[in-house]
């Protein structure tokens, strides 16, 4: 896709310095993204999208699915452990988060390659439509 969906959100995407540092100054071997995410009620997938009316964890679901069989092989990614997050233990309370996500990819390069693959970037359609907020956290694997 060349260019970006019509529901795009800067406020998940990494910016262009993030994904520079991560390309020039991140570890060496294997990282581990760990993944907090929230997600809409409802997805919010751009006027007449040809996608079903969904709730944001079911558009996520549509994102997930497609990153793991499409670009599986570029990425290289292991999903470690994934799971409902229950409630703030400690922290900010009002920061609270629906899901947990810890994916392992082989080297920063294979997350770079995915992030670079069209197959990839079709289907931030349904990431941008699932998610009210995320933080992304990379970690040496």
């Amino acid at each position: 896709m060349t260019f970006r969906p019509a529901n795009f959100d800067p406020s998940i995407d990494p910016t262009a310095d993030q994904v520079r540092a991560l390309r020039d100054a991140g570890p060496d071997g294997p990282v581990v993204m760990l993944n907090l995410l929230k997600f809409r009620e409802q997805a919010n997938y751009p006027a007449g999208s040809p996608h079903a009316p969904c709730s944001g964890a079911e558009a996520y679901g549509r994102y997930q699915a497609a990153f793991v069989e499409t670009v599986g092989d570029v990425s290289q990614a292991v999903v470690v452990w994934e799971g409902k997050i229950d409630r703030p233990f400690i922290g900010d309370a009002s920061q609270d988060w629906d899901k947990c996500l810890l994916v392992r990819y082989p080297s920063r390069q294979h997350f770079l390659a995915m992030m670079a693959n069209d197959a990839y970037r079709e289907a931030l359609v349904h990431r941008y439509a699932g998610l009210e907020r995320t933080i992304l956290l990379q970690m040496q694997g």
